[in-house]
């Protein structure tokens, strides 16, 4: 099912944001993405097909503070907030924290092994010490 575009309230946000790997940001639904080319990294990613929309996306994300980075993929647009921001947006938000976190122990469960050696690497990051998530 692809998400919407917009969020257009906040039942709609924690529906789409309970799936693996769905997150909101800025009022937004993006996908969390483990990327193995240059750098491993994991992002935030979403795909439109109107270059007007992935501007107006980008627009909305830049007013959040975040530094949202677009290209051409085949017939889509995809923005894509890269994994500094992203860190830096789960130390603000908890849910976004249990998200990423929720992401990454599934791909060291399942995924394939650069998949794995990679999710790995991000969830030693001290955010994701496994006394951050014992808090009352």
């Amino acid at each position: 099912m692809e998400a919407h575009a917009y969020v257009r309230n906040v039942r709609e946000v924690h529906i789409e944001a309970d799936k693996l790997g769905v997150v909101a940001v800025a009022g937004l639904i993006v996908h969390l993405q483990l990327i193995s080319k240059r750098s491993d990294s994991l992002m935030a990613v979403r795909h439109v097909r109107k270059p007007e929309k992935a501007i107006e996306i980008v627009d909305k994300l830049k007013a959040a503070g975040l530094r949202p980075n677009i290209v051409k993929s085949g017939p889509y647009y995809m923005i894509y907030i890269a994994t500094a921001d992203l860190l830096g947006l789960a130390e603000k938000d908890e849910a976004i924290k249990k998200a990423i976190a929720l992401y990454l122990a599934e791909k060291v469960k399942n995924g394939t092994p650069r998949q794995r050696e990679i999710a790995e690497k991000i969830l030693r990051n001290p955010l994701f010490s496994p006394n951050v998530f014992l808090r009352p």
